[in-house]
């Protein structure tokens, strides 16, 4: 994860805190600052549950987190979402939704994105492409 330097302290202190293998204070870090509703800590405590780093494995509360972060913008969490709905990790299954998700990572510069969106691309039928290019039309 990049910390820039506007970022809370925090958050360079947490992945310190990572770096030195401390995965508790890490978490304790980013769960107080994501909860202050800072995007990045969002995104980095969703990546906590996810990992199972310094709490148990939790890919509900990784989605939880990742959508709050998403939602602002947060390119990793939007990719991370469409590896969930792809993968049925913390929600079910849905193939749309992880396009969307996927296409909104892509579109906010996240380049990883593109590699799932294409894997989705092949399992959707030409209508649900269309569907969803229409979609994106209108937004």
């Amino acid at each position: 994860m990049t910390v820039a330097q506007q970022d809370p302290p925090e958050l360079q202190q947490a992945v310190a805190a990572i770096g030195a293998g401390d995965f508790a204070r890490s978490f304790a870090l980013v769960s107080d600052l994501a909860r202050r509703d800072i995007p990045l800590a969002q995104h980095f405590l969703g990546w906590h549950y996810h990992k199972g780093i310094g709490t148990e494995q939790d890919d509900t509360q990784a989605v939880h987190w990742w959508l709050q972060a998403a939602r602002r913008g947060q390119a990793e969490s939007q990719q991370g979402l469409g590896w969930a709905y792809a993968n049925g990790r913390g929600v079910e299954v849905d193939l749309q939704e992880a396009y969307r998700w996927y296409n909104r990572a892509v579109n906010s510069g996240d380049e990883s994105a593109r590699e799932g969106l294409l894997e989705i691309s092949q399992k959707l039928s030409a209508r649900q492409l269309r569907e969803l290019a229409a979609e994106a039309d209108n937004l």
